[in-house]
């Protein structure tokens, strides 16, 4: 069972919550466009990764099926993205970011970029390789990597042959 926690320290992650998000500006249209944090998160996730289902960003982006449908659909009028069939079951639709998508898109990533190159500017140069520390151990902290466990089974048919081949 999980200690408790205590109420300060709830107060603490909250205060630096509200501090961060303030200070990259995520409580405003993202990076002065007429984009919001999700979207550009949405595309994002189209930009760097092969063909995949919206049901993928559902799950793994954490949204209602519905909101993202419609960031989809008005991505998809725009141009954007390309609805393909999968090539394992044609029943199934991935989606896939376009030449115009990636065209919107990679400007939003360099002044993203660019940003964030400020925002580290901003830190001495010597206490930089301490502040991105100090991002490993919260992100490390709060999404540790599962613990890897073998398990080793008695040998089947073709087990020791397969080991000795």
């Amino acid at each position: 069972m999980p200690s408790p926690v205590a109420k300060s320290q709830v107060q603490a992650v909250r205060a630096f919550n509200r501090f961060y998000t303030q200070r990259i500006g995520v409580l405003k249209r993202y990076l002065d466009t007429d984009f919001t944090l999700t979207e550009v998160r949405v595309l994002y996730e189209l930009a760097h990764r092969p063909p995949l289902a919206a049901r993928d960003l559902v799950r793994e982006l954490e949204l209602d099926p519905g909101y993202l449908s419609r960031i989809l659909r008005r991505f998809e009028d725009r141009g954007w993205i390309a609805r393909e069939t999968a090539p394992h079951d044609a029943r199934q639709q991935l989606l896939r970011m376009t030449d115009a998508g990636h065209a919107t898109f990679d400007p939003l990533q360099q002044k993203s970029r660019d940003e964030t190159a400020a925002l580290l500017a901003t830190v001495p140069a010597g206490a930089r390789p301490r502040l991105i520390q100090a991002m490993h151990t919260v992100h490390s902290l709060l999404a540790p990597t599962p613990e890897r466990r073998v398990l080793l089974r008695d040998p089947q048919p073709g087990d020791l042959g397969w080991v000795v081949q």
